[in-house]
């Protein structure tokens, strides 16, 4: 006998930590399935408080909040025939769990808790289901693996399922389910689109398997939530979120050592992080929505539709100007909002700063011009510098100036200070402490410098925008510079290249380095194969010890690393992405290059 049933996945802008409000929220969309005659809504992982909370979750208000809200949902459920799912943190005597609670008409079907847990959720989160929820005096231990709900038999698998060793939803196919719900919270990036696709088909042969995303309202701390839902049956998607492109994936990468014998000579990709083609539409829209999504929510938190950046006419801060516009197109804001300013002093060359005012007339910015010659001066004077070396106070001085100005004027306007440094100079510590190294949100923290010029080279390809792509071309053209000491006044002597090394061989030993874990002779290596055509050993092998002393010695810089969303999956971030000791040696790598 068949059955019309009718399912809906759902994620609504969750209110961080406020139960009451998010309670309104689900109360909401229960009433709105109820009458579109839903029998199943299926909301996201940790729906009740928000799923991206980190270390609250410990908080006893948060957790007493969540266990009156599932209450209070229960009593309110009596009066509907759906049946819906809840996310919230639960406690037993065995510790907090990450849980996913069944409930219609009034009864609390079932309560699942999530056992794939990621690296961090396992500092708060307990993985194996044990004890008793004695709140509503239920046993998490007991949980069947199927609920059978008017004849319906109905399995819940929490998160990255997929990501398990023998996913859960093959388990709870041996009881013969009709359907699978898996609610997650999944962060976006540009390397995830289509995994997650090819993941939930395969897991949906024989059965209906329905994943909804946790999406706005999300921290946007260190990630971008997007909201992606799919309903899929007999392997394939039958619906899904068409504003949703990428997702991420905690892929484990497993090596193990093998021997290969092959006619084919060993090649290796130069630029195995970007796209094959030219120019790709794709990942520069995909990279510059995920910016601004994550731009968008931190201004939203802030309560602000202000933004202050410095424009240099430069790689990093161009990058960060086509996400901003992005996002205030997205929302719809005034550009007359955002606050570019470029602040000329001891190095900057004429050319930069011609194009910081093309970059933002093309764009309808107005830019303002703030010469910090003097400033700068009269404090090392106040310290007593000569003003005439240039030496490392005279360099930072201006940088720290530049900051200063930019935070000043947030708190005059009430707007936040963007950040502009890349990955490539942050693994580097080629940034000043306290001086371009802070701000209130960093947009390219995660793309290094040979990605983002990839990026702007397709923006300027795609644009139908001549004066854009004109300046664009020449910003890409102009030699990377700090452009804090100049020997000859209006032109660029200091080449950033000259100082940490070429940003194609950088960014190859970074990603090597950041995705891979490999050692630097394996790196080296590599290097040497892909790069043999253009550097020989020894200079590959300079810049190599050169890396992996600047990245030992910087990592008290990464340690107070801003918030900011991670685009590629290649994080630095002190909370979530790849951290050393701040007082660690480089002799490990440095000893590894040096060995015979």
């Amino acid at each position: 006998m068949k059955r019309n049933i009718k399912i809906k996945s759902a994620s609504f802008p969750v209110s961080l930590g406020n139960v009451p409000e998010n309670l309104k929220k689900i109360k909401e969309l229960i009433k709105k399935s109820e009458e579109e005659k839903v029998n199943i809504l299926s909301l996201p992982e940790l729906c009740l408080t928000g799923a991206s909370l980190y270390d609250a979750y410990l908080e006893e208000d948060l957790l007493k909040s969540a266990e009156d809200g599932l209450k209070d949902l229960i009593a309110f459920s009596e009066k509907f025939d759906l049946a819906f799912t809840i996310g919230l943190p639960i406690r037993t005597e065995f510790g907090l769990y990450n849980a996913m609670a069944l409930i219609k008409s009034g009864e609390l079907m079932g309560l699942v808790s999530k056992e794939n847990l990621k690296p961090y959720e396992k500092t708060i989160f307990e993985s194996e289901p044990r004890g008793e929820f004695k709140v509503l005096d239920y046993r998490l231990d007991e949980e069947p693996l199927v609920n059978i709900i008017s004849g319906l038999k109905i399995g819940i698998t929490i998160g990255e399922d997929e990501e398990m060793t023998i996913p859960k939803s093959l388990k709870l196919k041996e009881m013969g389910p009709d359907i699978i719900l898996n609610p997650s919270a999944v962060a976006r990036n540009i390397f995830t689109g289509g995994k997650i696709r090819k993941n939930i088909e395969f897991l949906s042969k024989d059965v209906i398997y329905v994943h909804t995303g946790a999406g706005l309202g999300e921290s946007s701390t260190d990630m971008v939530y997007t909201g992606e839902s799919y309903l899929a049956k007999n392997g394939q998607i039958l619906d899904g979120d068409t504003q949703v492109f990428s997702i991420e994936i905690y892929n484990e990468e497993w090596t193990e050592n093998f021997n290969i014998f092959t006619d084919e000579p060993y090649h290796v990709e130069k630029f195995p992080y970007l796209p094959k083609a030219e120019y790709s539409k794709e990942y520069m829209e995909d990279a510059l929505e995920i910016q601004a999504l994550g731009l968008l929510q931190r201004m939203k938190a802030v309560g602000t539709d202000r933004v202050y950046l410095g424009v240099s006419g430069g790689v990093d801060s161009t990058a960060v100007l086509l996400a901003i516009t992005k996002a205030y197109e997205m929302a719809g804001f005034d550009k007359e909002k955002i606050g570019a300013y470029t602040m000329p002093a001891f190095g900057t060359s004429d050319r930069t700063k011609s194009n910081a005012y093309l970059l933002c007339q093309a764009f309808g910015i107005d830019l303002k011009e703030i010469n910090i010659s003097k400033s700068v001066t009269a404090h090392l004077h106040d310290i007593g510098h000569d003003g005439k070396t240039a030496d490392l106070a005279y360099e930072n001085a201006q940088a720290r100036m530049r900051t200063q100005v930019l935070f000043d004027l947030s708190n005059m306007g009430g707007g936040l200070v963007i950040g502009t440094g890349d990955l490539s100079e942050n693994m580097q510590g080629f940034a000043t402490f306290n001086g371009d190294h802070m701000a209130s949100y960093g947009l390219n923290a995660t793309l290094m410098k040979t990605e983002l010029r990839y990026l702007i080279k397709s923006y300027a390809h795609f644009t139908d925008n001549d004066k854009l792509k004109k300046v664009l071309t020449d910003i890409l053209a102009t030699p990377i510079s700090p452009e804090l000491v100049s020997e000859k006044a209006g032109e660029i002597t200091q080449k950033t290249e000259d100082i940490i090394g070429p940003y194609e061989l950088l960014d190859f030993f970074i990603y090597q380095h950041l995705t891979y874990h490999k050692s630097a002779r394996q790196i080296l290596i590599e290097a040497t194969y892909a790069f043999g055509d253009s550097y020989d050993e020894g200079t590959i092998k300079k810049w190599l010890k050169s890396y992996f002393k600047r990245f030992t010695q910087s990592q008290f810089k990464r340690s107070t690393a801003v918030d900011g969303p991670d685009v590629t999956g290649r994080s630095f971030s002190p909370r979530l992405g790849f951290k050393i000791a701040s007082d660690m040696a480089s002799d490990l790598y440095l000893g590894d290059l040096d060995e015979k």
